[in-house]
């Protein structure tokens, strides 16, 4: 992916991936697992892979990757990071019933996830607002 904008890929890729994000957005394929991941990334952006087998990881510029796999090696320069994501725990504990959750605090269920999700928010226009500023000053 070159350029601005986002990009999702779903299915599931039988042999190794190869994935190269450059420009500003973001690029999920959290939901494609390929069997080895190499992604190289530079600018400024996010980006969510699934390594089966593991993944080769490069950055350079500002951003994220966010990997679920083994991570087999990673090259960093710049400000930007490589981080492991761990995926929401979906399946039921058994005995429980669908309709209604178990409860183990007090705290609302969906409290973590959704300061989760308001931190990725809050990341993304970080970055939206740092990338403004680098071009409208460089």
């Amino acid at each position: 992916m070159s350029g601005t904008g986002r990009l999702t890929l779903s299915g599931r890729v039988q042999g190794n991936g190869q994935l190269t994000f450059s420009g500003t957005g973001e690029l999920d394929a959290s939901t494609c697992p390929m069997k080895i991941v190499n992604i190289q990334m530079s600018g400024t952006g996010f980006a969510y892979i699934y390594g089966i087998e593991g993944v080769h990881a490069t950055m350079s510029g500002i951003g994220t990757i966010c990997y679920r796999g083994t991570l087999l090696s990673q090259v960093i320069s710049g400000p930007g990071s490589i981080r492991e994501c761990i995926p929401e725990q979906t399946s039921k504990e058994p005995g429980q019933t669908s309709k209604e959750p178990e409860h183990t605090s007090e705290e609302p269920e969906h409290s973590s996830s959704e300061s989760g999700q308001i931190m990725g928010r809050n990341q993304r226009l970080m970055m939206v607002l740092i990338t403004t500023i680098f071009f409208l000053f460089f």
